[in-house]
């Protein structure tokens, strides 16, 4: 099976296309050149330009697209035009190539931050209002997404809805490497290691520490629910909106606590800075869908785990001599 990958240069995308390259033709895109390994089959593209992603998809007539690129990260919040831009125009330019080309399955990643905020654990029912422009454009690329599915050119639509993806498929030898890094997980490794100061956004939440709640997913049970997803289109033709979640949710200093079981650390407490905008207290979602259209179930992502792959990553990468920067 041939499948495109968008953001394939990216933290999800890099680990998706080394997991699924053996059973599939894959094919990569980005604006960005993959910094850990080389992809074969890559192009370099900026998908604001429709008429150069559009002789991609031509080219290479994919039987299933995987849109990853967007705009993600919350420390960059104010730049809306950004997020408009890479989210929902290129979203846009996926749909409308797709449509132009004939192609006919579609995955996009999208986020439990499109719900309303809320103390419950949330389903695919829940209440959508996103308060943040990240969960914004991802809601806004949902709809598009949706409305430009007819009868007449029909395209079949997986949208996962995950949230806090961390760690490594270390066996791989594949992980993240943001620069700036702005997630937490690796953030902690990094200080943790590097015996740095941690900074924690926040400690004025309505959760039991003050600090805010969130589901975090291992990279490889988010892989693992791709595969499944495209095992789905070839014997279903029904458009699904599932969550990729946990059902468990774990504060910023609970995870600062685990780590202190994994390293040296010399300082015993976070320091806190003023919380970002956009965060919410908390946010965790149910994932009964998931097993009941795909056997999903998120075996990896214990929070032990979570931290000893990615503590084995850091490891590989700074012996490779490669330098991953932090946001703070």
């Amino acid at each position: 099976m041939k499948i495109l990958i968008t953001g394939s240069a990216g933290y999800i995308g890099s680990c998706l296309f080394e997991y699924l390259k053996k059973k599939h033709k894959i094919y990569g895109t980005d604006k960005i050149i993959p910094k850990i390994k080389k992809q074969k089959n890559f192009f370099l593209c900026n998908l604001l330009d429709f008429n150069k992603i559009n002789n991609i998809i031509k080219t290479i007539n994919p039987d299933i697209v995987i849109h990853l690129a967007a705009q993600s990260t919350l420390d960059f919040i104010d730049k809306k035009k950004e997020y408009i831009k890479n989210n929902t125009y290129v979203t846009k330019n996926i749909v409308k190539s797709m449509h132009k080309n004939k192609i006919k399955h579609l995955i996009f990643s999208s986020t439990a931050a499109v719900y309303k905020n809320s103390n419950k654990i949330l389903t695919e029912k829940s209440q959508l209002r996103p308060n943040n422009i990240y969960g914004k454009t991802k809601l806004d690329c949902e709809k598009l997404i949706i409305d430009n599915t007819n009868k007449d050119n029909k395209i079949n639509f997986i949208i996962f809805r995950f949230f806090n993806v961390c760690s490594s498929l270390f066996s791989l030898k594949i992980g993240e490497m943001h620069n700036p890094e702005t997630h937490l997980i690796p953030i902690l490794s990094s200080k943790f290691k590097e015996n740095k100061k941690i900074f924690i956004y926040g400690n004025d939440f309505k959760t039991k520490d003050k600090t805010c709640i969130r589901d975090y997913i291992h990279i490889e049970d988010i892989v693992k629910a791709f595969g499944l997803g495209i095992q789905y289109f070839s014997k279903n033709k029904k458009s699904e909106i599932i969550n990729l979640g946990t059902k468990k949710g774990f504060s910023t200093l609970s995870i600062f606590n685990t780590f202190q079981n994994f390293y040296n650390y010399k300082y015993k407490k976070p320091f806190f800075k003023k919380r970002r905008k956009g965060d919410v207290d908390q946010l965790i979602c149910d994932n009964k869908k998931s097993y009941q259209i795909l056997k999903w179930t998120p075996r990896s992502s214990v929070i032990s785990k979570i931290i000893d792959d990615e503590k084995k990553w850091v490891n590989f990468f700074t012996k490779k001599k490669l330098i991953r920067k932090t946001v703070y």
